[in-house]
């Protein structure tokens, strides 16, 4: 039976069958635990004092294989494009970047990207992000310090520029038609023009100083026709702080302590107008993009990459110290609160969703993907 019609059933017996089934084990990982609560999908109705964090369950995550992966993949950045219903990954010394259908989890590689026999343990190497735009995907290659412009028809690279430095996160900026990219050894954000074809090469048109930063990068284009003419933003982080970019203006708008110790993943929530901010020592923050704190909610420690599910309001947050995902969902005024967490290696930093509970971790040691269904 194929995931779309498991799904479907699931949907129909309703959300216990579901639970039980997310708590079945059969995965690699350990047995399933319980915290004894009423609310636990491993023991419904279960009840008890809770003395603690919930141990995380095992969700019977189940590997997608990356071609040339054996050995292990530097993974950084993992994204869902809704337009081409494909998960982007950026598997690092493959020299692939792999489109994966998240249903059949069938995969189609485009190489020409750098490549090594070996993982050394770190996302340093090849290409490690990559985001779509008007239906092509644009990435960066963190050795040849290159960004590339992909045809995901063809499965081939059409053009490709130099960078100023070594890149970290590429976006693409559809409010402006542009691309850009993180430049953290030189505390910048570049940005780029795109050509009038695919096969045009972007061209460099400006520099945005982000002091202490940028990490991470994510973009809010108003989502609704009764938001239109309002401006849209940039989010990333300095050290400690979100930091708020006029798109139009190419200029720094606001910046906004977190709260963090130090300051990982972003991502931002359009139709409520929220940017979530992740902490490397083991928090998340939701703030409104006024610069207010909507609520904070501690998660498992090494927290780096997160994904947010816009329909659910749901965030996914892995924490490789604890060897989970934590799994929390937003109030109405923007308060994240921890439904409980999923096993993941100890190694697992980032996370993809397509919605509908439907969640994609990286394993970098195993070189693989990890399929889990939320199963809270």
């Amino acid at each position: 039976m194929g995931r779309s019609s498991f799904f479907a059933l699931s949907l129909l017996a309703g959300p216990a069958c579901a639970g039980l089934l997310a708590c079945s084990g059969g995965g690699a990982l350990r047995p399933p635990t319980s915290d004894n609560q009423a609310d636990d999908p491993c023991d419904p109705g279960g009840g008890g004092t809770n003395t603690g964090p919930a141990p995380a369950v095992d969700a019977g995550a189940a590997p997608v294989p990356l071609p040339g992966g054996t050995g292990g993949i530097g993974f950084d950045d993992l994204r869902f494009s809704p337009t081409l219903s494909m998960l982007l990954v950026p598997a690092g010394r493959t020299g692939n970047l792999d489109l994966v259908d998240p249903s059949s989890e069938g995969i189609s590689s485009v190489g020409g990207f750098s490549s090594a026999a070996t993982y050394s343990g770190n996302d340093s190497f090849g290409v490690t992000s990559a985001d779509e735009g008007n239906a092509l995907v644009y990435a960066v290659d963190r050795t040849s310090n290159t960004l590339a412009v992909v045809d995901p028809q063809t499965k081939a690279i059409v053009a490709h520029t130099t960078l100023a430095a070594t890149p970290g996160y590429v976006r693409y900026v559809s409010p402006t038609n542009e691309v850009w990219v993180t430049e953290p050894s030189m505390q910048q954000i570049e940005i780029f023009t795109l050509g009038e074809t695919a096969s045009t090469a972007p061209t460099h048109a400006a520099t945005i100083g982000v002091g202490g930063g940028p990490e991470s990068l994510e973009i809010y284009a108003p989502s609704a026709a009764a938001d239109a003419g309002k401006p849209a933003y940039a989010y990333t982080h300095s050290a400690t702080a979100v930091v708020e970019i006029d798109v139009v203006a190419r200029s720094v708008a606001a910046t906004w302590p977190d709260g963090c110790a130090t300051s990982k993943g972003i991502a931002v929530d359009s139709t409520n107008a929220w940017v979530m901010s992740a902490c490397e020592e083991g928090m998340v923050v939701v703030l409104s993009m006024q610069g207010a704190t909507l609520g904070t909610a501690t998660v498992g420690a090494g927290v780096d990459q997160i994904a947010y599910d816009p329909q659910s309001m749901r965030l996914y947050a892995p924490g490789p110290t604890a060897a989970a995902m934590s799994v929390l969902s937003l109030s109405a005024a923007g308060s994240p609160k921890v439904l409980g967490s999923v096993q993941t290696p100890s190694d697992t930093h980032c996370a993809v969703t397509n919605g509908g509970g439907s969640v994609f971790v990286c394993a970098p040691s195993a070189g693989s993907l990890l399929f889990i269904q939320d199963p809270f």
